[in-house]
């Protein structure tokens, strides 16, 4: 018998059952071991890949309506906010976030992280430019401001403001605007744009920005404002190029119906309006003081050598300026002068009391 169970023991080259269930369990062990360290090399690897891809300006994107996942993905690789679009697809698949992302126009900072840039897109966080166009901006200026907070180009939108004819069709307080050229220049929409704090998309369509000004200057310049222009025998244009230079020639609001009335009385009086502010604008830049020299310079905003109204608008005005073009103080000041120093306006009747406060405030 016991040669028996001899011949039934193990064949030569293999191991013991002890020694074999110890490899199993070993082999099953480094397994567990390869497997568990595959695991944490790969989420070590999409955690790396999901960090912010640096530093730099924000940048701007749309997220088209119907876009799928992948598309997003790609849209934000190629705009440099992350670093890998399969990464950053697995991971809004594994948040439940594939369906969920919101059109609309974005601004990223490279430095947000792809957790961070897909919880902004599915919460839609949306960029909408809080555009704020300040008083006594012209054209140019406010085409600046526009650029400057990603609205839409600068040059294309002061190029859709010289459709004056066009947009005269849609707004009829737009109809005293002449469009007749002097000396060479044409009008614009310059001094109908109306200051205001706007919201703005990227990428808008300057038409669309020059429509919500203008809607904001029909709302303000309501019926009443009409009534008053007409009983007062003005029109429309002339109040509004009053108003513009009653914004750029008074600091002060209680100096505007003042300022009003220097320049209604100049007119009744048939002098020239001598604002200094009207050469700035045909000069295309602001001069503290202006020199002789430069109040001679042939255009028709120059209100030395053309009596009247200039041309045409040189700002876009606050209300307070288009209160005071439209009620000015009754007076018979023909004069002012600004103090240097503080911005408070005086105000004379005759030219030898406007000279001795020009020496008071302004120095020989």
């Amino acid at each position: 018998m016991r040669k028996n169970e001899k011949n039934m023991s193990n064949s030569p080259g293999q191991p013991p059952p002890q020694r074999k269930s110890r490899i199993i369990v070993i082999t099953a062990f480094l397994l567990v071991i390869l497997a568990a360290t595959a695991v944490f090399s790969f989420k070590f690897f999409i955690s790396e890949i999901l960090k912010p891809v640096g530093e730099g300006d924000l940048v701007y994107v749309q997220i088209e309506e119907g876009v799928v996942l992948s598309e997003v993905a790609d849209i934000l690789k190629e705009n440099h906010l992350i670093k890998d679009a399969l990464a950053f697809e697995i991971m809004a698949k594994n948040e439940g976030a594939a369906n969920q992302i919101q059109s609309g126009y974005y601004a990223f900072s490279p430095s947000e992280s792809a957790e961070e840039i897909l919880k902004r897109l599915v919460a839609g966080d949306v960029y909408d430019s809080a555009v704020i166009i300040p008083e006594g901006k012209n054209i140019e200026e406010i085409a600046a401001i526009l650029e400057e907070n990603h609205v839409c180009d600068g040059d294309a939108f002061i190029e859709e403001t010289k459709k004056v004819a066009a947009y005269q069709k849609k707004y009829p307080i737009l109809s005293s605007i002449t469009l007749d050229t002097k000396d060479g220049v044409s009008r614009t929409l310059e001094g109908y744009l109306f200051p205001d704090t706007y919201s703005f998309s990227p990428e808008t369509n300057p038409s669309d920005v020059v429509t919500a000004m203008l809607d904001r200057f029909v709302e303000v310049y309501d019926q009443d404002y009409l009534n008053r222009t007409t009983e007062m025998g003005k029109t429309v244009d002339q109040i509004v190029i009053m108003s513009s230079i009653v914004e750029l020639e008074t600091k002060f609001v209680e100096d505007k119906a003042n300022a009003a009335s220097v320049f209604y009385n100049r007119i009744a009086a048939n002098m020239p309006l001598q604002s200094d502010i009207t050469v700035d604008y045909a000069r295309g830049e602001k001069t503290a003081v202006l020199t002789t020299e430069q109040t001679q310079i042939a255009s028709p905003y120059n209100t030395y050598i053309n009596l009247g109204l200039p041309f045409g608008p040189i700002c876009s005005f606050g209300k307070s300026s288009l209160n005071a073009a439209l009620y000015p103080a009754e007076t018979k000041y023909l004069y002012f002068v600004a103090d240097m120093k503080t911005g408070k306006i005086y105000f004379n009747e005759t030219y030898e009391e406007h000279q001795a406060d020009v020496k008071t405030y302004m120095g020989e």
